[in-house]
């Protein structure tokens, strides 16, 4: 399928994706409302308003933005800061989604039930994915917007990008399900198209487990949390970029595990198969891309895996919040475990990961050289 094709279905998307995010920001305030209070119960409305505020155009209610302590009369210059944060959030949300989309929508541009919910999945995870690096690339302006952007750069820098992952995860699903149905509505019907061979089994199973090693280097070694208090306190030093560890765990660790302790050894395992869901589904995720995919290419194999990988650190969130619920009456909301704790490794070791697997694919595949004619010729 040609890009042209599917840049309007791409952008659909983006537009999409911005709008459910904008809605559901823009009713931020309400959530402070005495209904919403008595509703929802206080730690429950203040955990949404926590989700909301980070896509909200609206300005928080803080002295910051009115007239901040040792800055007097320079609110309206961080409340324009902020507004240019949320506009440069937006902006990138909607330039960054299709340029994801479109490399997975021409090569799984194909027909099938299987086919469409591989698309569909793809396109959650990459979703997911583009709203973590919209609000990545808006939190300078996010930080310096607090007043405080020369006061410990780094760690400000590593809080603002781990906000706001929590909405994207229903809005991308649904932005996924009607980028794929408009493909399919506007899909013509043409002769079959010659696609290259589809590579062996021995060869799909290779690739996806080449690709599932490297995230499991990351879950298994990089979260450990030996590992991760190295990585927090291996940098010393003063000034504001002294302190690299909190922005390089967000992009080395998938999630956070701990050794077995005490008598909780089969309680420790139950939450280790939330990291064993996460390796499964990226196993599964790279096997199918080797074979859905019309050409084994770079770009898209890799975008899928990132998007394999990211639906996988989701489950592992979502099982981790089971277990840790346990019929409490505090509410469901308080204690859902936050994604975004894993979507920035996601996107790293995904990338990685089916570099390697498209790597091995089109070795596995090339065609070897012919024998010379000189040698099969026989001796009269």
């Amino acid at each position: 399928m040609a890009y042209r094709r599917a840049l309007g279905p791409a952008l659909f998307g983006a537009l999409l994706l911005a709008g459910l995010l904008w809605w559901a920001g823009s009713s931020a305030h309400a959530l402070s409302l005495p209904g919403a209070t008595r509703f929802f119960g206080p730690d429950q409305a203040n955990r949404l308003l926590a989700w909301t505020m980070p896509w909200s155009t609206d300005l928080p209610s803080s002295t910051q933005f009115t007239d901040p302590v040792g800055a007097v009369g320079h609110g309206a210059d961080y409340a324009a800061l902020r507004e240019s944060a949320m506009q440069v959030r937006y902006a990138a949300l909607v330039l960054l989604f299709p340029c994801g989309a479109l490399p997975l929508l021409r090569r799984l541009s194909g027909r099938g039930v299987r086919r469409a919910v591989v698309t569909v999945a793809a396109l959650w995870g990459w979703g997911i994915t583009a709203a973590m690096l919209a609000v990545t690339v808006s939190a300078p302006w996010m930080v310096a917007s607090g007043g405080s952007a020369t006061f410990r750069l780094l760690p400000g820098l590593a809080s603002a990008m781990s906000q706001g992952r929590e909405l994207p995860v229903g809005a991308a699903l649904v932005a996924a399900a009607a980028v794929t149905g408009l493909m399919t509505l506007l899909r013509r019907e043409t002769a079959s198209e010659t696609r290259p061979a589809v590579p062996t089994t021995a060869t799909v199973r290779l690739a996806a487990t080449l690709g599932t090693v490297v995230v499991a280097f990351a879950l298994i070694v990089l979260s450990n949390d030996r590992v991760a208090g190295r990585i927090q306190t291996g940098f010393g030093g003063g000034g504001g970029l002294s302190e690299p560890g909190d922005l390089l765990r967000q992009w080395v660790q998938l999630s956070a595990w701990t050794m077995p302790t005490g008598s909780g050894f089969g309680r420790w395992l139950l939450y280790r198969l939330g990291d064993v869901a996460l390796l499964a589904l990226v196993w599964w995720g790279l096997r199918l891309l080797a074979v859905l995919l019309d050409r084994v290419t770079y770009p898209a194999y890799a975008l899928g895996a990132v998007a394999a990988t990211t639906l996988g650190v989701v489950v592992s969130g979502l099982w981790n919040s089971l277990l840790s619920y346990q019929g409490s009456t505090g509410g469901p909301l308080l204690y859902y475990v936050s994604v975004g704790s894993g979507v920035s490794a996601a996107l790293v070791f995904g990338i990685l990961a089916g570099c390697a697997s498209a790597l091995t694919v089109r070795l596995r595949a090339r065609p070897q050289p012919s024998a010379p004619a000189a040698a099969q010729a026989q001796p009269a």
